[in-house]
Order: C-alpha cells, then structure tokens, then sequence
C-alpha cells in the first residue's frame, strides 16, 4: 500500500545546510528561491530523497489555529516538529500504487488516491489528520503542489502524495559517490510496531528496531566514496555498510 516517500531533517539554517552539504559532495536543490526557502531536497534517481527544512519562529505561531484547522494530528506533528533539535526530524510515505513518477496522473487522481489510503488507515483503527493540501514555487518559478495526512500518534510516518508535478531529477549525480538510500532505521516502541507494520509492512527501506524512542535513528546511503565530516551534518545520522557518521 506504502513506499518510503521522503527522510525530513530539522535545521536552523537552511543556507548553511546547502553549503556544508555541497561542501561534502552532496547536489542539493534548492525547495524555492534560495532568498525565502525554509526547505532544500537531497534526490536520488531511485527511491527516497532527504528533505532538509527549518521551521522560523514566527510560523510557530500558527500551529495552534492550523491544529484546529486540520485536526488534533496535525497540530501535534507540527508542534513536535517545531521543537525538534536538528537532526532526523520524521519520514513520510507514499501509496506504493504509482510505480514511476513519470506515470503520475492529474492532481485529482493524486488526491483521490491519497483519499483512498487514508480510509483504509483509519479503518485500521489509525487516528489521522484531515487531507492537507499545500504547495510551493521553485526557483525557476514553477508551482509544485502536493497532499498529506498525519496519523496519530507522533512517530508513525505521515503520509504524502507524489508532487504535482513530478520532481525527481531524470539524471542525479553526487561527487561523493551517493547513488541511494539504502535503508531507514526507525525506533518504535513495542506498543506501537501493531500501527507501524500496518503502514510500513510493504516498504522495504523503513527497518524498525524495538526502542524506547520513536522516529528515525539513522539513513543508511549506498556507493558513498569519501567519509563524511560529522561537524557539517546539522544532527543527521549516516550510516553505509562499514561506518557511520554523525554529529
């Protein structure tokens, strides 16, 4: 029903995550003009990207109202994402249904997909938001608009449509060797994994571990070549097959 959509990390400073970044041999494109961008994406040609975003204080503001707006799971996602230190930050998920982006259909028929996964989640007996629908302009002007629900409790995945339209980059390459995402750790408490499964039980990047703390523990990236300075990292834990990186 589900695939891993996305990785988000929380950051203070969106600019000087797109400069360490680069700095380590990552291409990051920029979420919109890099003057007002609050978001940066990390893309690969296959599977999940990392979505590096901040959160400025005046928006915080508006996290009771839009609570009210969208639901009690909603204002609680977005009030723990506000209080986030940096680092790993939440994952999302995406109906598994669309097997290339390029196959995307209109938006209704993303919206109306999205619509059809949330029932089977609260059917589950997973609580959600209501439908979000949100968007943005990129640098070159274009608008990208896009759909989400968040079930309850905080921990669980949120869940997001494709963007409208697509995104991903028909050739990606990173100077450090980057070719994917490997896998996603995830702690998820016992009480917890029932919910969990039924979300992430056809994904095969979301590896859950039993752990007193929700969310993600660390993203492991596939044909890295250079080892990673942690200090330029903003809190992400990376992982490849033989050594991690953090800070």
């Amino acid at each position: 029903m589900l695939k891993c959509s996305h990785i988000l990390c929380k950051v203070n400073n969106i600019s000087d995550v797109v400069r360490d970044y680069e700095a380590e041999g990552f291409s990051i494109q920029w979420g919109s003009s890099p003057e007002r961008a609050l978001n940066a994406l990390l893309w690969f040609e296959k599977g999940p990207f990392i979505e590096f975003f901040q959160i400025p204080k005046p928006l915080t503001f508006l996290i009771p109202p839009l609570g009210l707006i969208y639901g009690r799971a909603a204002g609680k996602r977005w009030a723990y994402w506000s209080k986030c230190s940096e680092g790993w930050c939440d994952v999302a998920m995406e109906p598994e249904e669309r097997t290339s982006e390029a196959s995307h259909g209109p938006g209704t028929d993303r919206i109306r997909d999205l619509e059809a996964v949330k029932s089977a989640v609260n059917q589950a007996g997973i609580s959600t938001s209501r439908m979000i629908h949100g968007g943005r302009t990129r640098p070159d002007g274009l608008k990208v608009k896009y759909s989400l629900f968040a079930p309850e409790p905080i921990g669980l995945p949120f869940v997001v449509s494709a963007y409208d339209p697509p995104q991903r980059p028909e050739r990606i390459e990173h100077p450090n060797g980057a070719s994917g995402v490997e896998s996603v750790k995830m702690g998820v408490p016992d009480d917890r994994l029932h919910s969990f499964q039924f979300l992430a039980k056809e994904d095969k990047w979301l590896k859950a571990v039993s752990s007193p703390r929700t969310g993600v523990l660390e993203v492991c990236l596939s044909g890295l070549t250079k080892t990673l300075d942690p200090s330029r990292l903003h809190g992400a834990v990376f992982t490849t097959a033989k050594e991690t990186f953090h800070s």
